[in-house]
């Protein structure tokens, strides 16, 4: 299992390898993004080697920068390749608070610029 504490730069981040389970937590503007994503790619690719056969992938950010953004879409291609190899499942959350609309129509963005579906869900 690999955590990664939050702060208001940082995102927070919890890996669990054995179970497939990857999330993205709280506020992502750090001033060198792959100082922060480095490990989170270091753990996904060898995630990928072998994968179990459901993974997920949970967003629930309240905010991020651009440079955060090409790295999270980077996330999700790479999750696309796990969906083409025969018997792996990808679920994708993309969290919203209830009233962020700006929040849920990235999500919406995010998904019509990849191949797997991704759920967009509210929380209060």
């Amino acid at each position: 299992m690999f955590r990664m504490s939050g702060t208001h730069q940082r995102p927070t981040v919890v890996i669990d390898i054995e179970k497939g389970f990857f999330e993205l937590s709280g506020s992502s503007i750090p001033e060198n993004p792959m100082e922060v994503f480095s490990p989170i790619f270091d753990h996904l690719n060898r995630y990928l080697d072998e994968p179990q056969t459901l993974t997920e992938l949970n967003f629930r950010l309240d905010y991020f920068n651009t440079s955060t953004s090409k790295l999270m879409l980077d996330m999700i291609h790479k999750m696309e390749t796990l969906k083409e190899k025969e018997g792996h499942d990808v679920t994708i959350r993309w969290y919203y608070r209830e009233n962020d609309d700006d929040m849920m129509e990235i999500g919406e963005d995010f998904a019509n610029l990849c191949r797997l579906p991704i759920e967009i869900i509210p929380y209060s």
